[in-house]
């Protein structure tokens, strides 16, 4: 799966849309400093904690293009069940986001790398879920919020793991109230 360019995101930053549940998500993927790096896994949990997603896909996809960081620091965290093919994920991802009854907008740390990948899975496949937003809530890196991330780690989620980066970002936002968006204005 290519990674679209930054150039290609349709909406390159926005804060939060009133009326819609968050859905907190994170990627990992073979390697930051990679023109178009390769997804391994991604996780998501929604605003109430009460339902989450993960899925890793099949290692052909992306283990020739692991880097060595990742190799080590990522590679060992994966939970070793079930691998998919990447059309499978966007179905099943697709379903799972159907599933909520309200529209849904996800929320990233990392527009420049997580949101592409969000992109990648639905755009590739022409699939978009009718209730997604295609506008990310960007988390900021406040204090109150990176502290919360910090004890989440410390009481056992585990850093560089889609799902409990994903959970973690969630505690941080529940830290600061719920009220953690950046503006972010781009020049085109």
């Amino acid at each position: 799966m290519s990674r679209p360019s930054f150039d290609d995101l349709e909406h390159p930053g926005y804060s939060e849309t009133p009326g819609s549940l968050r859905v907190f998500f994170d990627t990992e993927f073979t390697g930051i400093d990679q023109r178009y790096p390769r997804l391994i896994s991604i996780g998501l949990v929604s605003e109430d904690g009460l339902r989450d997603f993960y899925a890793e896909l099949e290692p052909e996809g992306y283990l020739p293009n692991v880097t060595p960081w990742v190799r080590e620091n990522v590679l060992p965290l994966l939970d070793n069940g079930e691998k998919i093919a990447p059309i499978e994920l966007t179905q099943r991802l697709g379903s799972w986001l159907a599933g909520f009854d309200e529209p849904v907008q996800m929320a990233t740390d990392s527009l420049q790398y997580d949101w592409p990948m969000i992109q990648a899975i639905f755009y590739s496949n022409k699939i978009w879920p009718a209730n997604l937003d295609r506008r990310p809530l960007i988390l900021a890196q406040d204090p109150v919020f990176n502290l919360a991330v910090e004890e989440a780690f410390a009481k056992g989620l585990r850093r560089h793991h889609a799902l409990d980066d994903a959970k973690a970002n969630r505690l941080g936002w529940i830290a600061v109230g719920g009220n953690i968006e950046k503006r972010v204005r781009f020049s085109i």
